[in-house]
């Protein structure tokens, strides 16, 4: 079926279109909203600026097609094969994008506020500015997770997304947008969130380790039982943040901002915590063997049972704390 025609058929009232075999059609700003193209071939179409709103594409065939600046509104397109498509740009809005393939799919730019990807695998898509504002990414069950593996999310608006158990091992998320998120058992290891905003983000049991923070704003998260050893965490701000049984062994919190933070029974084992700020934070029973506390400020925090036996102390201000025998330090 030629272009000309699958147009004139819609715009005579047709709308179904099921198993349509149109590989490599040109259909650039078509109206075509509502049109079911379920489990069509649309392998390289050109859908530039096509009007695809509510459109139903599950199942669909769309490998290195060209969506960019399409309007895929509450788009069905689950189950999609959309390996290396181009979205630049795109309207994806409250679409339906769950268990869909988007392994090396360009989404730059694009929106995708509310979208479903439950089980979808973005592996290696480049994500950089896109708006993913309560989308829900949300691990089903075990072994059925969103994959982003590898994935470019640089400066992406990921706020108060739903992405419990996702898979962003060695993702770009530099700059981000992950306030509120929902990263709770998220694998992250190696992944960079570099001056990304995790402010008042769920992290309880996330994998974290190998993880680039330098300079993020983790400002009351929750990091409860977080995996974060070997990580580097230059100049992060943890103010307030809930880090009970953390494990930050062989971390480099270097001029790390730690204040009023609860760490009791934390690992912080041989990490490097030179110049940090642990002003009025809870170390209960917080294990420092062989830590670096060069300079390292401790005023009014309380260590009540903590292991400070082998850390190296250099100039760290103890003053007004609760040392581990229970003794306040008063110089």
């Amino acid at each position: 079926m030629e272009a000309k025609e699958l147009v004139q058929r819609y715009r005579n009232g047709e709308t179904l279109f099921t198993g349509l075999k149109l590989p490599g059609i040109n259909l650039e700003a078509a109206d075509l909203i509502g049109i079911v193209l379920n489990e069509a071939d649309l392998r390289g179409a050109n859908l530039l600026f096509c009007y695809l709103n509510r459109a139903n594409l599950g199942q669909a065939n769309l490998v290195a097609a060209n969506l960019s600046g399409a309007s895929l509104n509450q788009a069905d397109l689950a189950g999609a094969d959309l390996r290396s498509a181009n979205f630049h740009g795109a309207l994806l809005q409250g679409a339906i994008l769950r268990d869909s393939d988007m392994t090396l799919a360009t989404l730059q730019d694009t929106n995708l506020i509310g979208v479903d990807l439950r089980g979808a695998d973005l592996s290696g898509a480049t994500l950089t500015g896109a708006c993913l504002r309560g989308a829900n990414m949300r691990q089903e069950k075990k072994g059925y997770y969103t994959n982003l593996q590898a994935a470019i999310l640089g400066r992406a608006d990921l706020q108060g997304a739903n992405m419990k158990g996702v898979d962003l091992s060695r993702a770009d998320l530099s700059y981000a947008n992950l306030k509120e998120a929902n990263l709770r058992d998220a694998d992250l290891r190696k992944a960079n969130l570099s001056h990304a905003n995790l402010k008042g983000a769920l992290l309880t049991d996330a994998k974290l380790s190998g993880a680039k923070l330098n300079g993020a704003n983790l400002q009351n998260a929750n990091l409860m039982r977080a995996q974060i050893s070997e990580a580097e965490m230059v100049e992060v701000d943890c103010e307030g943040a809930i880090m009970t049984h953390v494990n930050l062994n062989r971390t480099n919190l270097t001029g790390a901002n730690l204040s009023f933070t609860r760490m009791n029974s934390a690992d912080l084992s041989r990490a490097n915590l030179t110049k940090a700020n642990l002003q009025e934070t809870e170390l209960i029973e917080a294990f420092f063997a062989r830590a670096n506390l060069t300079e390292a400020s401790f005023i009014n925090a309380n260590l009540v049972r903590a292991d400070l036996m082998s850390a190296n102390m250099v100039g760290a201000d103890f003053q007004g704390a609760t040392m581990p025998d229970g003794q306040v330090r008063h110089h």
